[in-house]
């Protein structure tokens, strides 16, 4: 069957560790860091807390059902930046997330996802997806929240 992949991807951002962490740990931010990308129906709003589970209906790039996703929050821990999740749904098995924010020297933050992803016979395709996708999801907050301080400016 095949080992979990294991794989990390870290983006500098301009705000503040705290500003980002509280930004990135709501779900609507969520849901709009995913645009064009996934939908998720059945996403709570509001921040995400420890204890939290809840099943998702996931369709990719507007078009593609993959069906049932289930996600429970095994820690959020808003002083110390830590978001991390277990999440599976149809081929996989396991999809561990664990997102970590750091300050930085500059007065911008790391922000860090750590994933494990095991889907069997599937896990090398979930995780080039998944690492596209986490690239994307970096790219799409960028640009907005460029476009925001421009706006604001």
């Amino acid at each position: 069957m095949g080992k979990p992949a294991h794989f990390t991807i870290e983006r500098r951002y301009a705000w503040d560790a705290d500003r980002h962490f509280a930004a990135i740990s709501q779900y609507d931010e969520l849901q709009e860091a995913m645009t064009g990308q996934a939908r998720y129906d059945g996403l709570p709003s509001g921040q995400a807390y420890t204890g939290q589970v809840f099943e998702v209906k996931i369709t990719l790039m507007g078009w593609l059902p993959i069906g049932r996703w289930r996600i429970e929050v095994l820690e959020c821990d808003c002083a110390k930046r830590v978001l991390r999740s277990l999440e599976s749904g149809g081929a996989v098995r396991a999809w561990r997330h664990t997102i970590t924010v750091e300050p930085l020297a500059d007065g911008g933050c790391l922000h860090r996802d750590a994933l494990e992803i095991d889907a069997g016979w599937l896990t090398g395709f979930y995780a080039r997806t998944a690492r596209n996708m986490y690239e994307k999801r970096h790219e799409l907050r960028s640009q907005k929240r460029n476009e925001a301080a421009l706006t604001a400016a």
